[in-house]
């Protein structure tokens, strides 16, 4: 809407140019997605509390869950309403990448609330995993559809290698397509895992994003791109008014989520912002960039696979209960203490990740 007024009024108004730019704009996309949720939150979770949407706690749980029986949960629609909202006013609807990433929120919003609604309402297990999977394999196809329309060369059915300058493995349409499915399940749903604790799961997700951001910027910018020996791609640097709108977001939901928390963010948060780091990833070939600026959804979810393929084949738990940050909670570590050792590591491996970007 701003980019909008711009270009309709910049003649008349010439103080309207701040609008042209990505960084002013994500600035007022932060604050305005910060304060959205920050105003409406407490309203949200009164109502919440009043439709008795509180989160069921699982008994064979760690003890000192019990007490967080009933806690309103759903926080993910405050979350993608907030972006939603933002992105509206604050995004260049002209962009591609903002419809793509515009619609990917309101399918996998929708999955989350579907599932979240589902365990209110009829089963307390919510949607069939097998369900999940096949609802973002679909929207992996639409993206791998959209990478294809981009016509950006050998890149775009490339896994690009982060750590070398210029160094890319094609793979061919199909296995990118396939390459494509496994981000996009993977991230989403390694996001759902990591949401076990206060506070856990949101401070990655914004840490992440800042990463994404400060990426989107120089790959979407033909001078910085080519210094940091990026593929530059057109038009990218407008994501980073989408991640702001998540940044602001989770910085405003973390006001209500963190210990003890007010409010959950559910499926309907977990599911989508998971599954657009994965998208973002995708789109600005920084696929492995991902996985190692989410080195805390790694974590999480291959501590429930190991914890599951062992206690298949060995009948025994590598863990003391999966996902991982419950096996420090029953050794006894506390849980803001569980919490804040993985912000810290979420931090130091984001860091970690923009420096290999720039030694190479």
């Amino acid at each position: 809407m701003l980019y909008y007024i711009y270009l309709k009024l910049f003649n008349e108004l010439s103080f309207l140019r701040v609008f042209k730019y990505i960084t002013v704009r994500s600035i007022i996309a932060f604050f305005l997605s910060f304060f959205i949720v920050l105003f409406i939150g407490k309203p949200f979770i009164n109502y919440l509390r009043r439709k008795k949407i509180g989160d069921d706690i699982r008994k064979e749980g760690p003890k000192t869950h019990y007490n967080k029986q009933g806690t309103p949960t759903m926080g993910g629609v405050l979350i993608l309403f907030s972006i939603l909202l933002t992105v509206l006013i604050t995004g260049n609807w002209t962009n591609q990448y903002i419809v793509l990433l515009s619609i990917s929120t309101l399918f996998l919003g929708g999955l989350g609330f579907y599932d979240d609604f589902k365990k209110f309402t009829v089963d307390k297990k919510g949607l069939a995993g097998k369900k999940k999977i096949l609802a973002q394999i679909i929207l992996s196809i639409i993206v791998w559809i959209f990478i294809k329309n981009l016509n950006l060369g050998e890149i775009s059915f490339s896994i690009v290698n982060p750590f070398l300058k210029n160094s890319y493995i094609y793979i061919g349409s199909f296995l990118m397509l396939l390459f494509i499915i496994f981000i996009i399940v993977g991230s989403s749903n390694a996001v759902n895992i990591t949401d076990g604790l206060d506070g856990l799961v949101i401070v990655p997700v914004m840490i992440v994003s800042l990463t994404l951001a400060i990426v989107a910027y120089f790959t979407g910018n033909i001078i910085w791109s080519k210094y940091l020996n990026l593929y530059y791609i057109e038009g990218t640097g407008e994501i980073v008014v989408f991640l702001a709108s998540i940044i602001g977001s989770g910085l405003g939901f973390l006001w209500y989520n963190f210990y003890p928390a007010q409010i959950f963010m559910g499926d309907t948060g977990s599911l989508a912002l998971g599954g657009l780091l994965g998208i973002i990833s995708i789109l600005l070939k920084q696929e492995i960039l991902l996985g190692i600026i989410g080195v805390i959804f790694v974590i999480e979810a291959l501590s429930v696979i190991i914890q599951v393929w062992s206690f298949k084949k060995r009948g025994k738990r590598v863990f003391k209960m999966a996902p991982i940050h419950h096996h420090f909670e029953i050794l006894g570590v506390p849980e803001t203490k569980v919490t804040a050792r993985f912000w810290i590591i979420s931090i130091m491996f984001s860091i970690l990740g923009l420096l290999i970007l720039k030694l190479r």
